[in-house]
């Protein structure tokens, strides 16, 4: 079962039944994280219990060369991923597997929304 979990990396608010998910890892060009997924699984179930009539998904943008550069979402964060499956401890090895049943799970619910709720991005 997905945790619920409260990260930096996932801004949520909302505005006139819109909410509006900033996605805030731009060091990773907004790669998901495990901590993203489960924030963010539980945010659409409340908005969508709430009567939220559409979702806007927007990344932070990135600095490079002192210039700011758009990003929306580069996936999962599969570097993550990795290095969490090639730890020796069983810990890493759990988030591994966490990270992509939950990102399923997630994928799952965004793509079986009510018609009325659209994904924006």
């Amino acid at each position: 079962m997905a945790q619920s979990t409260f990260t930096t990396q996932l801004l949520p608010s909302l505005s006139a039944k819109i909410g509006i998910l900033q996605l805030n890892n731009p060091a990773s060009l907004n790669a998901l994280t495990l901590e993203m997924i489960r924030s963010m699984t539980p945010t659409l179930h409340a908005w969508q219990r709430a009567g939220v009539r559409a979702t806007f998904m927007e990344g932070t943008p990135y600095e490079k060369n002192g210039k700011s550069k758009p990003a929306f979402c580069a996936g999962g964060d599969v570097k993550a991923v990795y290095l969490a499956g090639i730890a020796k401890d069983d810990d890493g090895k759990a988030l591994a597997a966490d990270f992509f049943r939950e990102e399923y799970m997630l994928n799952h619910q965004i793509a079986t929304q009510p018609p009325h709720v659209p994904q924006v991005s």
